[in-house]
């Protein structure tokens, strides 16, 4: 199992025997992972079950958890394998907290999006049902930003930094188990994750934890609107309303006023995408708020000479010239795919407008992600819901869990 461990100091090895090593180590778990799921019929006995189950999580999970390596170490087949454990009739802690600390690693939010769809998901569903208090547990790691005894200085920004990233964390792993779970799962943990999302948006670029985490907060609330049945989320919508309107207009509020700066460029971007899955999956509550958005009337598509835009992205769109020869033509293509389309997708994404970058600029973000979504999101909506197209669940999960899993948005701690 050493060989599993230690996957990232390979390459200091021979170089013909790690890949077999590594290869042989993972037959061993693949093998041990087919096992798992009939030990009760191979050792009968209850107590020699629970000895078995034990010795493979001391053995064999433990280590591989606890890797430096962690989670590029991991494999299907060691994911298999819990999973197998898990779901033995005897009682045992030792998957569950194997299981836990994984999941509280800093590093986990670095694993591979397939093998989180196909593997991690099912185990935290497990884990999430054997256990009712996973989530309350994490909500009250979450703390509400502070302002008092703030001084300046490295120790200061240290202390900052390090408030939003476990923040930032813990909000991520508050939505992959809302997104692990079955719909409307955590509906009596609802009063407490909004309690927790109203004192973070109080932060301000200088509290502890800070407006950072706001983007995350739009992640969290992305897992809600999919996993959440309309109905548990009307108390929800006024801060939902009211955060996008504040988001999304701070595109065009001046460098280093106090919108630019609370808002910065992976929260607009976050606030977009929180918008654009709304309008793909038109929850009865939103598209009673959707024309303050987007125009929602054949306007969108054949603008009067005296049309006036009341909704806020044409605003915007016109504000940015969004009107240019070449935004006209991504619309068109936008809305023939729209119409052609079997289902509704949102429009940021895979077959839409690409998010691939690290948008670091603000310019480079307008001009290239920003601008052709102002342009085109107004006439793809209209387009998208009179084709009768279903919503695209599918891929606007896939679309929250790269979001999750991807730690270029992390803070980085000092």
């Amino acid at each position: 199992m050493g060989f599993l461990e230690n996957v990232s100091d390979n390459d200091e090895r021979p170089s013909s025997s790690p890949s077999k090593s590594l290869a042989r180590a993972d037959d061993v778990v693949g093998i041990l992972a087919s096992i798992a799921p009939n030990l009760p019929k191979i050792l009968v006995e209850n107590d020699r079950i629970l000895s078995a189950a034990n010795t493979i999580s001391t053995s064999v999970i433990g280590p591989t958890f606890k890797s430096k390596a962690f989670p590029d170490n991991v494999s299907k087949s060691t994911l298999e394998l819990l999973y197998g454990l898990s779901r033995l009739s005897i009682p045992q802690k030792t998957w569950r907290k194997d299981l836990g600390d994984a999941f509280n690693d800093t590093k986990f939010f670095g694993s591979s999006v397939s093998l989180v769809e196909s593997d991690w998901l099912p185990l935290l569903k497990q884990w999430t049902l054997s256990d009712k208090e996973r989530m309350p547990e994490i909500l009250a790691r979450i703390v509400p930003p502070s302002t008092a005894g703030i001084v300046f200085g490295v120790g200061a920004t240290s202390a900052r930094l390090e408030a939003d990233r476990k923040t930032q964390l813990n909000l991520r792993r508050a939505a992959t188990l809302v997104l692990a779970t079955m719909d409307d799962n955590f509906v009596t943990d609802l009063s407490t994750m909004q309690e927790k999302i109203v004192e973070l948006l109080a932060a301000t670029t200088t509290s502890s934890p800070s407006s950072t985490t706001r983007a995350d907060i739009y992640l969290l609330l992305r897992a809600l609107v999919l996993k959440t049945s309309a109905v548990h989320l009307a108390t929800l919508w006024p801060i939902i309303n009211a955060e996008l309107h504040a988001a999304i207009a701070s595109v065009v509020a001046p460098d280093h006023s106090a919108a630019s700066e609370t808002f910065n460029n992976t929260t607009v971007l976050q606030a977009c995408k929180l918008l654009d899955t709304l309008i793909c999956i038109a929850p009865d509550d939103f598209q009673l708020h959707e024309w303050l958005f987007i125009t929602d009337t054949i306007d969108a598509v054949y603008r009067p000479s005296n049309f006036h835009p009341v909704a806020l992205i044409d605003e915007l769109s016109e504000e940015l010239g969004s009107t240019a020869l070449a935004s006209a033509t991504q619309t068109e293509s936008s809305a023939m795919q729209a119409s052609k389309s079997a289902t509704r997708k949102p429009l940021i994404g895979p077959g839409g407008i690409s998010d691939e970058g690290t948008w670091e600029r603000k310019d480079e973000l307008v001009g290239k992600l920003l601008r052709p979504f102002f342009g085109q999101l107004s006439i793809f909506a209209f387009e998208s819901t009179y084709s009768m197209g279903a919503p695209d669940w599918e891929a606007c999960r896939k679309g929250l869990l790269a979001d999750l899993f991807d730690e270029r948005s992390i803070v980085k701690a000092l």
